[in-house]
C-alpha cells in the first residue's frame, strides 16, 4: 500500500483533506460490488485508493456510487484507516 505523504494523522487516523479536519476517514466495502472505497464519517467525501486521498481527487459518495453504476448501494463500515 502506498502512503500519501501529505496527509493529516489524528490519533492515527487519517483526517479528511476535504472538510479540515472535521472528519476522519473510514474504509467502507459497497455492498453488492467487490470493491473497498475511503470515505470521511464527516462530509462523504470519497476515494477508489488510499493513496489518492487529497483534497483535489476526491468524490462525493452519491457521485461515486453513481459513478460504480450503483448508486442505491449500501456501504458496510470496516472501520477506520490508520498509518
Amino acid at each position: 500500500m502506498q502512503k500519501n505523504n501529505n496527509i493529516s494523522l489524528f490519533e492515527g487516523k487519517i483526517v479528511c483533506p476535504r472538510c479540515d479536519g472535521n472528519g476522519l476517514i473510514y474504509k467502507g466495502k459497497i455492498t453488492g460490488l467487490d470493491t473497498i472505497i475511503y470515505i470521511c464519517d464527516e462530509c462523504e467525501a470519497a476515494w477508489d485508493e488510499i493513496s489518492n486521498i487529497s483534497v483535489d481527487t476526491f468524490s462525493d459518495l452519491t457521485l461515486f456510487l453513481e459513478k460504480k453504476g450503483c448508486p442505491n448501494e449500501d456501504v458496510i463500515d470496516l472501520g477506520y484507516v490508520t498509518l
